[in-house]
């Protein structure tokens, strides 16, 4: 197998009894090593240099990652030249597609005008107030440099403004990279009273979530919660259900929107028709750029607020949060174009395409006699190797993450780059859907002999 393809992709060879299967299986490994030579040469130079050659752990895979060299609407090129339509946009960021026109522009000419400038800019309030205005759940908005960033401060607010100590999450759901916030409790790095602070209960499970806020009421400051969980999407009621009960118990409610702020025009929550107390966002307001944002009403953002004083007096708010590059000027220019440029039809557009997506994807596997899970909502999708209905965290976890990387390769050496979070932008044309259902179905033809072998209960 070669000393890099370890991990994931060595399990599953070791898994394999059928020679069959271990041929299929090397052909596809062999076919990606002979179209990706130079990527394989900058990943063995990064891993001389970072731990397993990377510093983002999302963007790694078996035997190697891809080195990208530039993007163009909706088609990225890697150092081998090799050219794939997109379907990641840096997990669901660029929803206007690669160096879309108007953001060069925007940003070019920001640019004569200075990187950042140890102020305010003009700017910064403009982007707030195109934010604002699609929030009817928000009063003030405060932006980060990241997703993380975001809600870190968003939860310390709401400790702030409610005096209680405790947060609430879901099992699996993803916060950004903070102690307070693993994705499960048995997280080995992070001290056991810090721990002790985080309480957790299913995505998709209203019954539970309700009996958790009752029981912690007296010391849960927020709940915090996707609207979709990564891909995953809300039952019916279940959103809803944590909206009345943490209302019901003085307890607010925390959408992180990093990625779902893409559904509609007005995020999941104007998509699902449920309200938080507070939004974290990131993501496509940024264009491109690192970027994040929190936005609560004036009540909630109280500690933020720096009261009036008499010079030569200096006041300080009781969260005095700051950050270098907090509303870098390039961020607030591109995400600024973005959201003028994302009209309400255009997300109407994204959600048509997303849907063809996923029901392209489906009709291909059927007719090649496999059933892995699709799911998604607007212009997200995803494929998950189970036969069971993803749900929540115990149910993703039933998926085979070794044929999910296979999988993976085996569309990037067809021209088609997903990942994780696959989902349509702007750009996105239907021969370029085509060209993805096509490639699936042909990567599934290919891997038959594995599925049958590993997971024959994926076989219709």
């Amino acid at each position: 197998m070669g000393r890099n393809n370890s991990g994931e992709i060595a399990g599953v060879f070791e898994s394999l009894s059928n020679e069959c299967s271990r041929l299929r299986l090397m052909r596809i490994i062999d076919e990606y090593l002979s179209r990706n030579q130079a990527s394989l040469e900058a990943y063995e130079n990064a891993r001389r240099l970072m731990p397993s050659g990377n510093t983002r752990s999302a963007l790694y895979w078996q035997p190697f990652p891809l080195c990208m060299r530039r993007g163009e609407g909706s088609h990225i090129w890697d150092v081998d030249g090799n050219k794939r339509v997109d379907f990641n946009y840096n997990n669901t960021t660029l929803i206007l597609g690669h160096n879309h026109p108007k953001v060069i522009e925007a940003v070019t000419e920001q640019l004569t005008r200075g990187t950042v400038l140890g102020a305010s800019t003009e700017t910064e309030p403009r982007l707030a107030e195109e934010i604002l205005g699609r929030l009817g759940s928000a009063d003030r908005i405060r932006f980060t440099p990241t997703g993380t960033e975001a809600n870190m401060q968003a939860l310390r607010v709401a400790r702030a403004y409610t005096g209680k100590p405790l947060i609430a999450k879901c099992l699996g759901g993803y916060h950004g990279s903070w102690d307070a916030v693993p994705t499960t409790p048995d997280a080995v790095d992070i001290p056991q009273p810090v721990k002790d602070n985080t309480v957790y209960f299913p995505y998709n499970d209203p019954e539970e979530a309700e009996a958790l806020v009752k029981k912690h009421k007296d010391e849960l400051a927020a709940m915090v919660v996707e609207p979709t969980m990564r891909d995953m999407t809300p039952r019916p009621e279940f959103l809803e259900t944590l909206r009345e009960v943490t209302a019901d118990n003085d307890v607010l409610l925390v959408f992180d929107e990093v990625i779902s702020f893409r559904l509609g025009y007005r995020g999941a929550q104007g998509y699902y028709g449920v309200s938080p107390d507070m939004t974290a966002i990131g993501k496509i307001i940024g264009g491109g750029f690192p970027v994040g944002a929190y936005a609560s009403t004036d009540e909630c953002m109280g500690p933020l607020q720096i009261p009036d004083a008499t010079l030569p007096e200096v006041a300080s708010p009781r969260l005095g949060f700051s950050g270098t590059f907090n509303a870098h000027p390039l961020a607030m220019t591109a995400g600024l174009t973005v959201m003028r440029e994302m009209k309400p039809e255009r997300y109407d557009d994204l959600a048509v395409m997303g849907e063809m997506m996923r029901m392209g994807l489906r009709k291909a596997f059927i007719e090649e006699g496999v059933r892995p899970f699709v799911g998604g909502a607007g212009s997200l999708f995803f494929v998950s190797w189970t036969d069971k209905e993803v749900i929540d965290h115990e149910s993703s976890l039933t998926a085979d993450r070794g044929l999910f990387n296979i999988f993976n390769l085996g569309m990037m050496n067809r021209g088609v780059f997903i990942l994780g979070h696959p989902n349509v932008s702007v750009v996105q044309r239907r021969e370029d859907i085509r060209a993805a259902v096509e490639a699936a179905r042909e990567t599934v033809r290919e891997m038959k002999p594995l599925i049958r072998e590993r997971a024959p209960n994926l076989r219709s």
